[in-house]
């Protein structure tokens, strides 16, 4: 049977030989044969009170020179001594994918399994560390289950720093360096099977739905229609959020910076240009663009030039053009006027954010975002030259990534789902003897409460054609798939709320004059 592996990480002098000091000689682990694993040497030594803990060290320098031999030495150890236990106090400064390789050799990943990973962080430095020492400390804590915190005196200090550590790894529990009995009761808790805990969310999805729908049925709400649109629009996107989460991971972890940055083009106009094609190549709707736009940013794309991306990819990719033209049966004002506007209202709403400059970063993780992605792979992940490295990187990337937007689509969803259900008509309703300005604006205002994938939003397009004039209809066309509430929500996983509103407000201005401008002038 293989034996448990728990790791200790953390930067240099964060603590780890303390921790594991005060953690490892507990007086109820008298018994308990351990073997303790150290890659760094620091001012304080491991210590076994009891005498039930054999320790071993190796040097950074034999952890990239012999690698080999590090393992041998393991094998070693555990064939020579009966243990219960291993715990490893890992290199402050080595990427994390390096332990992970050392313990799926094949002479140890049959006798020992990884269980834990406990990362000690120094709650006074934790920020300035981040942002100076590379990919090492976040890929450290994105591998983590817990984090316990040390330098921390004040409630507001330890909050700052567990947002800090969750904005890296989404799931870490933190505990303050002082909770040890609440810590060693999880380490050693059964991890919650994922199957088990999807079935008991069903269940629970199931229940509540036969609790709610009689109470809202009694105030005449139409519970089952709610669910139907739910489920429509979200089976719709996420394949699509699929696609873009990958294609994202693969920007993220695939093409280093220095290649971006050497063969983008450094003008502006080239840069949009180059957005624009690219957009017209993806084949991708509204939920995949913002995945891709976000890793864009973080690369170093110049924010005018993403943003014209992320608006006009789904608008004028060759999936909306068919989309379009079969929802309106060949008829090609409306496919190459949807193509135009597409193109002239992304282009604007750029040049917005070129001409007007935001003076606050983006990325709701100011700077240190750019260095670091959602699940804590640097620009540095670049360093790592095998392919499994980097695919294991790639998969990790892709599961935070969608999970992180996922939560926010299927609020976005579900809030757009009642809006389809309930509002329509009173947009039908203000309709009534509006003038062509006030029809735009509320087409515009519907596609952004309908919240419709721009792969099928023509249909729904067509179907509103008798009761408003063309120019609405274009306007709900171009400004939908840019902005609506699914896409806000999903932006909130990355942006910061200045950005999202500057956003709305420049392609909602930049969508209604240029559908107004062309049908004042005769082109609707």
């Amino acid at each position: 049977m293989a034996l448990p592996i728990y790791v200790a990480t953390g930067f240099l002098d964060s603590g780890k030989t303390t921790f594991l000091n005060n953690l490892l000689n507990r007086g109820d682990w008298h018994d308990v044969k351990m073997l303790v694993l150290q890659f760094e040497s620091g001012d304080e030594e491991f210590h076994s009170r009891h005498e039930n803990c054999q320790s071993a060290s190796f040097s950074k320098k034999d952890l990239e020179q012999r690698p080999e031999q590090i393992v041998e030495s393991i094998r070693r150890e555990l064939e020579a001594g009966e243990f219960d236990e291993i715990w490893i106090e890992w290199n402050g400064v080595a990427p994390f994918s390096q332990l992970q390789a050392l313990l799926l050799h094949p002479k140890l990943h049959s006798l020992a399994t990884l269980k834990r990973v406990i990362h000690i962080a120094d709650g006074k430095n934790l920020e300035s560390l981040l942002g100076r020492t590379g990919g090492a400390l976040p890929e450290q804590i994105a591998n983590s289950d817990f984090a316990v915190v040390r330098n921390v005196h004040y409630p507001d200090d330890f909050k700052r720093v567990k947002r800090l550590l969750s904005g890296i790894n989404p799931g870490i529990a933190v505990y303050e360096f002082n909770a040890s009995n609440d810590l060693y009761k999880q380490i050693f808790a059964k991890r919650a099977n994922p199957v088990s805990f999807f079935i008991l969310t069903l269940i629970l999805a199931v229940e509540l739905y036969f609790v709610a729908r009689p109470a809202l049925e009694g105030f005449k709400i139409p519970f089952n229609t709610i669910v139907n649109v739910f489920l429509g629009i979200l089976l719709q996107a996420v394949p699509f959020l699929l696609i873009g989460v990958l294609l994202s991971s693969f920007i993220q972890i695939f093409i280093p910076q220095r290649a971006i940055e050497s063969r983008f083009p450094k003008s502006l106009g080239l840069g949009m240009l180059a957005a624009i094609i690219g957009g017209f190549c993806l084949p991708v709707c509204d939920c995949a663009s913002i995945p891709i736009f976000r890793s864009l940013v973080r690369k170093g794309i110049p924010l005018p030039v993403a943003v014209t991306f992320m608006a006009a990819a789904p608008i004028i990719n060759p999936v909306v053009i068919l989309s379009t033209y079969y929802a309106f049966t060949g008829n090609m004002t409306v496919v190459v006027g949807r193509v135009a506007l597409g193109i002239i209202v992304s282009v604007a709403t750029g040049l917005a954010f070129a001409l007007w400059p935001s003076k606050k970063p983006p990325l709701s993780g100011g700077a240190l975002d750019r260095l670091m992605c959602g699940c804590g792979c640097y620009e540095d992940a670049e360093s790592i030259t095998s392919f499994s490295g980097k695919a294991g990187l790639f998969i990790r990337h892709s599961q935070a990534e969608f999970f992180s937007v996922g939560k926010y689509l299927v609020i976005g969803t579900f809030i757009a789902s009642i809006f389809q259900v309930i509002g329509t008509g009173a947009f039908r309703s203000a309709q009534s003897g509006a003038g062509l300005a006030f029809s735009i604006i509320i087409m515009m205002v519907m596609a952004f409460a309908l919240s419709l994938c721009s792969s099928s939003d023509a249909v729904i397009a067509r179907s509103f054609s008798n009761q408003f004039p063309l120019a609405a209809i274009m306007g709900f066309l171009v400004f939908g798939p840019i902005m609506d509430i699914k896409n806000a929500m999903m932006l909130s996983s990355g942006f910061s709320k200045s950005f999202i509103a500057k956003l709305l407000l420049a392609s909602f201005i930049a969508s209604f004059a240029a559908v107004f401008l062309i049908s004042a002038f005769g082109g609707f």
